[in-house]
């Protein structure tokens, strides 16, 4: 019964307040970089701890409910699905070296896509090690509490909902966690969302999952961020 409230509690936690959090967040960051370097790297480091606060979370719900999360996912041993994520990682590379060595055409677009997230940006050698961290952290952490807590709890709250209904209402979640990015943002991720679910439940693994999500983030170090202009805080 603990097990359930609590759950029920993180679930709306996430869905509820934890976006118009991580909204409120941004704009403090915005506000602080105007006078304060090193507010990046504190909002870095703030970012890892609280992460990782919320998959000690889901693990103690686990135990207090004497089973693993796993056993409420939907059973799944697709092994085609898992040998993807070598090729995906590749073209994740691929598409990092043509935003650096594209050419001015190509810095123009990347400056488009990533100025919604321009102050998240890491611009300095120390805010680059410990945004690994954070990319790290938000592979393992997020894949945990959105694939891993949420595919258990929609299975648990609802046994009898189907796949795509899995997918689509823990994309829609992770989107909506992203509100900070604005529309695009909330819709690109909550596209992302829906793939990592299906390979989440396609193979019965989060590793997978995982990993991607981490290399997906650490690109952004390989990208030429030079080419996306600073925000103006003093506006």
């Amino acid at each position: 019964m603990v097990a359930a409230v609590l759950s029920a509690l993180l679930a709306a936690w996430m869905v509820c307040v934890q976006p118009f959090v991580g909204r409120q967040r941004y704009r403090l960051l915005l506000e602080r970089l105007r006078h304060d370097p090193a507010a990046r790297i504190r909002h870095y480091r703030r970012g890892i701890v609280v992460e990782w606060w919320g998959a000690a979370f889901v693990g103690g719900l686990a135990l207090l409910a004497h089973s693993r999360l796993r056993s409420l996912w939907p059973p799944g041993d697709n092994t085609a699905v898992a040998a993807q994520v070598p090729g995906i990682a590749v073209a994740l590379v691929l598409v990092t070296a043509v935003y650096r060595f594209g050419g001015q055409a190509t810095r123009r677009a990347l400056a488009v896509q990533l100025r919604p997230v321009a102050a998240l940006l890491p611009r300095s050698s120390p805010e680059r090690r410990v945004f690994a961290l954070l990319a790290i952290t938000a592979g393992v952490c997020e894949e945990w509490l959105y694939r891993g807590f949420g595919l258990a709890a929609l299975r648990w709250a609802a046994p009898g909902i189907g796949n795509g209904a899995l997918i689509a209402v823990t994309a829609a979640a992770f989107g909506l966690a992203h509100l900070y990015q604005g529309r695009v943002g909330v819709t690109l991720t909550g596209l992302a969302g829906a793939y990592f679910a299906w390979i989440a439940i396609s193979t019965g693994s989060l590793v997978p999952v995982m990993v991607l999500h981490a290399l997906l983030d650490l690109r952004i170090l390989g990208l030429p961020l030079d080419a996306v202009p600073v925000p103006d805080f003093g506006a």
